[in-house]
């Protein structure tokens, strides 16, 4: 019997009971449809992050009061750690070998206006000349503000693409903007970043840390932003940094550091850790889903091999093999399965696909992906349909032929 003959005569047992197969479909749908769905969810966030991780670049670190906590009561505790100083940036650039560039960041977020308009809850960084590169986004009209700006504490800043759509009708440099009744000039409009997780990535204004200080107090949550001078040379500026950072929060050679240094590579491996441990919930979830879909299929494989004893006694005695017999069953099971499967996969990607236009959320839909689910709904489709074919090849022609009579 060849292979066609088999689709053929699979094809026409299951479309006799469309209405039992469609609901036999169903688990294997819906474990399908979460795993495919989540999948292209957590790729699409992948990608997305190792590009936005990456715009720190090789050279690049970040220092942080709290860094990456192992757990609850870790996390609690580095909340009480003092707060980095933003001068510790020049501090860094001047005193260690290895570092390029180093610039705090401090925020916070207010209303803005210029003229009749306004704009509500924009973040306010608070940073230095040095901010220009740490991203590989840069202006994209006017000028960052200088170290003599920085030190004098002047009231000029550097406003995002959605401030600078909401808020002027025409160019903005040289107009003035008021945060929180303090009147600004602007002197740069950045380039566009767009969005993570649909929150804007471009509202925002860049002010001298300096300037911040002296209007909204000491900062909370102060971050500082290094760059190498080379990526051979990063671990390097790291333990110079390191070594620097222990001396500035007095530390003794006893104590932890009461600080944390993030690399891109370290925040790349703690959000996969996140993303596995998620697919590997959705992975439970869906193999539940499947199991109950299998021994559907195992459920409806047994009630053929029944309502058909006579056919198979039939086929039997004029010449077909046990082979061929369990060869037709288990192809009906696999074709029942990889049914579901196909729905399964493409519902989860219409369903990612609409979670993306919905919510922002990046989104990939991989090949391989496809091919894995398509080929898991066969495999279920087989392990499921082995015991029916089995017991269905095991009938004896004469006593199969008595059944119905």
């Amino acid at each position: 019997m060849t292979f066609l003959d088999l689709l053929r005569i699979s094809s026409s047992s299951l479309l006799k009971h469309k209405l039992r197969s469609a609901l036999t479909l169903l688990g294997i749908v819906i474990g399908i449809v979460s795993v495919a769905s989540v999948t292209a969810v957590i790729r699409g966030i992948d990608t997305y992050v190792a590009r936005l991780l990456g715009s720190i670049g090789s050279q690049g670190f970040v220092i942080s009061k709290i860094g990456i906590t192992a757990s609850e009561e870790e996390y609690l505790k580095a909340l009480k750690r003092k707060e980095l100083d933003p001068e510790f940036a020049e501090i860094i650039k001047s005193s260690c070998p290895s570092v390029a560039h180093a610039s705090p960041f401090v925020r916070t977020t207010a209303d803005v206006k210029a003229g009749r308009r306004s704009s509500s809850d924009v973040l306010i960084e608070g940073t230095s000349a040095d901010a220009q590169y740490m991203t590989d986004v840069g202006l994209e009209d006017g000028r960052y503000f200088t170290d003599y700006e920085t030190r004098h504490a002047r009231r000029v800043c550097i406003i995002g693409y959605d401030v600078a759509q909401k808020i002027f009708e025409s160019n903005p440099l040289g107009n003035h903007i008021y945060i929180r009744g303090h009147r600004f000039t602007v002197i740069g409009v950045h380039g566009r970043m767009g969005t993570f997780f649909g929150i804007s990535r471009d509202s925002f204004i860049r002010i001298p840390y300096t300037t911040f200080v002296k209007m909204f107090g000491r900062p909370i949550g102060t971050d500082i932003s290094v760059q190498s001078k080379s990526p051979e040379l990063t671990s390097t500026a790291i333990e110079e940094v390191r070594v620097l950072m222990r001396k500035l929060r007095k530390l003794r050679p006893s104590e932890p550091d009461d600080f944390g240094i993030l690399t891109s590579e370290m925040l790349m491996r703690m959000w996969r850790r996140v993303s596995s441990n998620i697919f590997l919930v959705t992975i439970g979830v869906g193999s539940i889903a499947l199991l109950v879909g299998g021994i559907g299929i195992m459920n409806i494989m047994f009630v053929s091999v029944k309502e058909r004893t006579m056919e198979i006694g039939l086929r039997k005695a004029t010449g077909a093999t046990r082979k061929d017999i369990v060869l037709q069953f288990l192809t009906e099971s696999s074709l029942l399965c990889l049914t579901g499967g196909g729905f399964g996969v493409l519902l989860g990607g219409i369903g990612a696909k609409l979670l993306a236009w919905k919510t922002h959320i990046p989104v990939a839909i991989e090949w391989w992906a496809i091919a894995i689910g398509l080929a898991v709904s066969v495999a279920v489709g087989i392990f499921f349909g082995v015991y029916p074919a089995i017991k269905a090849a095991s009938l004896v022609p004469h006593d199969a032929l008595r059944y119905e009579q």
